[in-house]
């Protein structure tokens, strides 16, 4: 709800795409708003995600067979609905070879050129589906890329992880046992539109402001003015912690920040706890960049190490402390700790 791009990443098998399929599923009035599509690792271009304009018949353009474009225009056509695309093992190529455009409309909010003409081209043979010149990603389209760390697959670049919230999966061996203990596979039948009726809402919120942090009711917290001020400072110290690397981050990445935090609390209601808020950013935004030798990675986890010690983040301290193990083989990454 507060970023349109969310990558989920973690032990393969673990359930990113079958969750991210089930949550759309869910929301979804029909299966028309959203794709499962799988990444190839031949990915080199945006062709695979946005067709391309026919060289040889340029009256025609060539949609790309995995329905990711016609799903967007869908999207365009049906602006009060969430339409889903969904990128199956993202990095198994270069996101930034075939995902650059994307990015950068996300962000920029400016169309992506998509063929020459000065008008719409049909996609031929008998496609009753018209593709503009230009197309602006609207703001009810969700992307999730679902993610996994091997031999075969690339690294996200700081460009990619900036522009995303990262969510790790992890399984534990209680889990482990208790998913033995009754092993069943989801019924996505049990699941389709029941949701639908949120779908409105949600994009409401996705494409509006967010609360205001400093108004929050005081069924919430009794200080929310306290809460803006303890954010900034809290920020502030990150900052500072992250800087002698370079993994320090910018005006989008404080303000997306603030604006989780927002969310946060307004949607968890009575109990909200600020420290719970701060520590999903810490993990979601500003560790997933984090990677070196323990020379010059080492003293930036020791002091994220205090940071979240100090400001019960105890699934960043739980994190940053894997990386640190990981550390004494002298090089770590936010990925494969």
């Amino acid at each position: 709800m507060t970023k349109r791009f969310l990558i989920l990443t973690g032990l393969s098998g673990s359930g990113k795409t079958k969750l991210a399929h089930a949550f759309a599923a869910w929301i979804a009035e029909t299966d028309e708003q959203y794709r499962v599509v799988a990444v190839g690792a031949d990915w080199t271009t945006n062709e695979n995600l946005l067709g391309y304009q026919d060289a040889l018949r340029p009256e025609i353009y060539r949609k790309p067979t995995n329905g990711a474009l016609e799903l967007m225009l869908r999207a365009r056509d049906d602006r009060e609905r969430p339409y889903f695309l969904i990128l199956d093992e993202m990095n198994l190529s270069h996101v930034e070879r075939y995902f650059a455009d994307m990015l950068s409309a996300i962000e920029s909010g400016e169309p992506i050129a998509l063929h020459s003409a000065t008008e719409d081209l049909p996609g031929g043979d008998g496609d009753t589906v018209l593709v503009p010149p230009w197309l602006e990603l609207p703001k009810n389209l969700f992307i999730v890329g679902t993610v996994n760390v091997d031999e075969t697959t690339y690294m996200f670049s700081p460009k990619v992880l900036d522009r995303a919230n990262v969510i790790e999966f992890r399984a534990t061996a209680d889990q482990i046992g208790d998913f033995l203990d009754n092993p069943q596979r989801i019924r996505m039948e049990a699941l389709a539109g029941k949701g639908a009726g949120f779908g409105t809402a949600f994009v409401a919120a996705a494409s509006g402001d967010a609360p205001s942090l400093a108004e929050l009711p005081a069924t919430i917290h009794d200080n929310g003015a306290q809460c803006a001020a303890d954010l900034k400072a809290r920020m502030v110290e990150a900052f500072k912690a992250l800087a002698p690397i370079g993994a320090e981050f910018g005006f989008r990445t404080a303000f997306e920040i603030s604006r989780f935090v927002a969310f946060h609390a307004v949607l968890t209601g009575p109990g909200w706890k600020f420290s719970d808020a701060l520590d999903a950013q810490v993990y979601q935004k500003l560790m997933p960049k984090l990677h070196g030798s323990e020379r010059r990675l080492g003293p930036v986890l020791k002091a994220l190490e205090a940071f979240c010690t100090t400001h019960d983040c105890t699934a960043s301290l739980e994190k940053i402390r894997r990386m640190q193990d990981r550390l004494k083989d002298g090089f770590t990454s936010y990925a494969e700790a």
